[in-house]
């Protein structure tokens, strides 16, 4: 298995931290910036009584910060525990099923399936066809041998991961070979949208310039890199505040002789 440092953890607030934060980043990045967050907020409570505005600073460069919003939020609803409870866990900001499983599995080793995207393939791979959710999830769970859910559903992962991949799958050196009905057709990916010149590029850009200070909305789009298209700047900007990333403010600089300027600043 791989060595990941929040596998060395059963801690619940530390599992829930590393699987919100690889919900849409690779583990390399996740790695040194988990690690970081977890030194600064140890506890659900040292990130409950902490700003929404720190909790997005100490995100930075993960990308998707509206992941750090909701964990902020889940960790004020949590206030002081991560429960052990499927339902409670679901109804945290941010958490799928996805994450409330991993938590139950890879904090407190209950005995139940995880069905993340290698692990999807990977089944389905066995079955010789696409399965639905509902029987990846059923799969899932009646694979997991009793007492060792934690040991399998890591294997499991890195299995799909490493192994069983989406293009050239090692099968050789699949320890499930055995009773898989997969004919070798390639498995179909999705292609991640353009990311130079996309909305995403533009917000990442606007966030990482607030976690250094204000930024005044006429400059929105020098910031975001889009210089002659103000509109566009301003409506991305628009999409951040709706969410509660960032906020508008208004201060009175020196540099604008006393005239108010509207600004935008990370959302405390």
């Amino acid at each position: 298995m791989r060595d990941l440092p929040w596998r060395r953890t059963r801690d619940p607030w530390a599992v829930l931290v590393s699987e919100v934060m690889l919900q849409q980043t690779q583990v390399p990045r996740v790695v040194p910036i988990w690690q970081e967050f977890m030194t600064r907020f140890p506890t659900v409570r040292a990130c409950a009584d902490a700003s929404q505005a720190d909790v997005v600073r100490a995100w930075a460069g993960l990308g998707y910060n509206r992941r750090a919003v909701n964990l902020h939020r889940a960790a004020v609803l949590m206030g002081d525990a991560v429960p052990r409870d499927l339902d409670a866990l679901l109804a945290l900001p941010g958490v799928g099923a996805y994450t409330a499983r991993a938590v139950l599995v890879f904090a407190f080793e209950d005995d139940v399936g995880v069905v993340d995207t290698n692990i999807a393939r990977v089944l389905s791979r066995r079955a010789g066809r696409r399965l639905s959710p509902g029987e990846l999830q059923r799969e899932a769970d009646a694979l997991v041998p009793a007492g060792r859910a934690w040991e399998w559903n890591q294997r499991l992962m890195d299995l799909g991961a490493l192994v069983c991949t989406a293009r050239d799958p090692a099968c050789d050196r699949c320890w499930l070979h055995e009773g898989c009905a997969w004919d070798g057709e390639l498995w179909p990916t999705r292609r991640q949208s353009t990311f130079a010149g996309s909305d995403r590029q533009g917000r990442g850009r606007l966030v990482a310039a607030l976690r250094v200070g204000d930024v005044p909305v006429a400059e929105l789009g020098l910031v975001m890199g889009w210089p002659d298209d103000r509109p566009r700047a301003e409506r991305v900007a628009a999409q951040l505040v709706d969410e509660g990333i960032v906020e508008v403010v208004r201060r009175t600089t020196d540099d604008t002789a006393g005239q108010a300027v509207i600004r935008l600043t990370i959302s405390s």
